[in-house]
């Protein structure tokens, strides 16, 4: 499965970190839907299954750790895997919800504000699909990545890129 046919259900109670969310997927090339709190994602989730789920902890009538905990009680929805993504990880808002879902939940968390390309690398990275292009690579995706491709390599590539790798020192 790739990117296109990867669903993402957001769910955020404020409207511009929902759009911000979604445009950042949507430009990685993945569908997006979007709910404003735990009963609307649960009504998502029992339309439509999603693919991944990226939750925000504090919200009102329904928060993101009450959500959660329905989610896994249902043996379909549990395998769902859960991005967390809050700006309250630290203060008492949702510092006690947050320890909850890091010790029993998810334990894949980005703290707000966040950048377009760290939230698509972990939403790929939990997903197992590949970065698109134009997404900025960190240093230990590209040391893998080089790492496999040495495996494969023949002698004289291998040698090539010694010799290029340490005319750059």
């Amino acid at each position: 499965m790739n990117k296109e046919t990867k669903k993402i259900l957001v769910v955020d109670d404020e409207q511009d970190v929902r759009s911000y969310l979604k445009a950042a997927l949507q430009d990685a090339g993945f569908q997006v839907t979007t709910a404003v709190d735990g009963f609307d994602a649960l009504e998502k989730v029992q339309a439509e299954l999603p693919d991944l789920i990226s939750l925000d902890l504090v919200m009102p009538r329904h928060s993101g750790a009450m959500f959660h905990r329905g989610l896994r009680k249902n043996k379909r929805w549990a395998k769902i895997p859960v991005l967390i993504v809050t700006g309250h990880a630290q203060d008492d808002l949702g510092k006690s919800d947050f320890e909850e879902l890091i010790m029993y939940g998810p334990g894949v968390y980005l703290e707000k504000p966040v950048s377009p390309a760290a939230y698509v690398k972990a939403v790929c990275k939990l997903l197992g699909v590949a970065l698109p292009e134009g997404v900025e690579k960190s240093a230990n995706d590209l040391r893998d990545e080089l790492e496999s491709k040495l495996k494969n390599a023949d002698p004289d590539a291998l040698q090539r890129a010694l010799e290029a790798l340490k005319k750059n020192r």
